[in-house]
């Protein structure tokens, strides 16, 4: 699940024991490479390639706000430290069964611009190797192949950034002027503290669908008119198949209300059928979005506020000009329509390029 936490392990201490002599695993032979990124140039398909120079892994998942709101630190590193011998790889391991398709991986690296490599770990071989078990998740390595850092979550960067140079200044004393990304806090007490991330589906025993009999894999329910749903929970009104990973609109004249505390609103969604987008209406508190509430994924007509889902991703649905509780309602104007989880954003996660 994609986690918004922070966990600094060094060599010696819990991490020591997950490892074999610190050594970084090497990259798994079932692994798809997608050398496409900006930086263009061919690289190692091994970690044993980078000797020499001072590497960071990211476990990232396409469809993750914390990893997407993180791109842009890692995007500095790479531009102040790649000249000196500091190289990322970006190992994508899937969440939702859209993960797992390379296609997905790869118009999602293209979309996002990041200029290094990236894997697709399909199997999750090389994720099991790390023992990771987060999104987003980075590994620093240094010149002889050893794990030296690892940090898990979002935010709180500037300790691997202050390691990067002190592995890089060793052989590039200069290193030690470039300026180091500002301090940041994105979890401080004045940020606001937004409603966990919702999953819609039953997997990890977390779906927060309100529904007072147990749902099951495959069930087809048919939803009353439902009372106002409790913060960070899920009310549907119609015909929905009830899945593992999310919920499917069965009849096109379905809803599903959100009650949440936060500033943004992001959702990962899909469709069935690819050929055959679905329109969905947004509503907050019973009206249609305004456009100073709307994120960037929404659009506006005559009838209101609403987006094309059209392709299996997060998207961008609310960004509210201050933190606060609303009611989040959708309408999927189309049968297909699949529903699989809520993220959010406070009021210090608002400056990232959204793409």
């Amino acid at each position: 699940m994609c986690k918004a936490i922070l966990i600094l392990l060094l060599v010696g201490s819990a991490l020591a024991a997950d490892t074999q002599d610190h050594k970084a695993p090497n990259f798994a032979s079932d692994a798809v490479w997608i050398d496409t990124g900006s930086a263009g140039a061919k690289v190692p398909h091994s970690t044993k390639g980078y000797r020499g120079h001072v590497l960071v892994i990211d476990f990232w998942e396409y469809t993750c706000i914390n990893c997407i709101r993180d791109f842009g630190v890692l995007k500095r590193w790479y531009s102040k430290y790649h000249p000196y011998g500091l190289d990322i790889v970006g190992i994508h391991y899937g969440e939702f069964p859209m993960g797992f398709k390379v296609q997905n991986v790869r118009d999602a690296a293209q979309r996002f611009r990041l200029p290094w490599p990236v894997v697709a770990d399909v199997k999750g071989s090389i994720w099991n190797a790390y023992h990771s078990d987060v999104w987003p998740n980075r590994y620093l390595i240094d010149s002889n192949g050893d794990i030296v850092m690892n940090v898990k979550g979002e935010g709180h960067n500037r300790a691997m950034e202050e390691k990067i140079q002190a592995l890089l200044a060793v052989d590039h004393p200069e290193v030690g002027h470039i300026p180091l990304d500002p301090p940041e806090d994105t979890f401080a007490p004045q940020c606001g503290v937004p409603t966990q991330e919702t999953y819609v589906g039953i997997w990890f025993g977390r779906s927060a669908l309100q529904h007072s009999d147990p749902l099951h894999e495959g069930d087809v329910v048919n939803f009353p008119t439902p009372p106002q749903p409790a913060d960070g929970e899920v009310a549907l009104l119609g015909k929905w198949l009830i899945r593992q990973d999310g919920i499917v609109s069965e009849s096109g004249q379905d809803e599903a209300s959100l009650r949440y505390h936060a500033r943004s609103v992001y959702a990962v969604l899909s469709i069935e059928n690819p050929k055959k987008p679905v329109r969905l209406t947004l509503l907050q508190d019973g009206k249609p979005l305004s456009k100073d509430e709307a994120g960037v994924d929404v659009r506006f007509d005559s009838m209101g506020s609403y987006i094309d889902v059209s392709e299996p991703r997060m998207y961008y649905l609310l960004k509210n000009p201050q933190f606060g509780s609303h009611l989040l309602t959708l309408k999927p104007q189309g049968e297909d329509f699949v529903l699989h989880s809520f993220t959010y954003g406070n009021d210090c996660q608002q400056d990232f390029s959204e793409i």
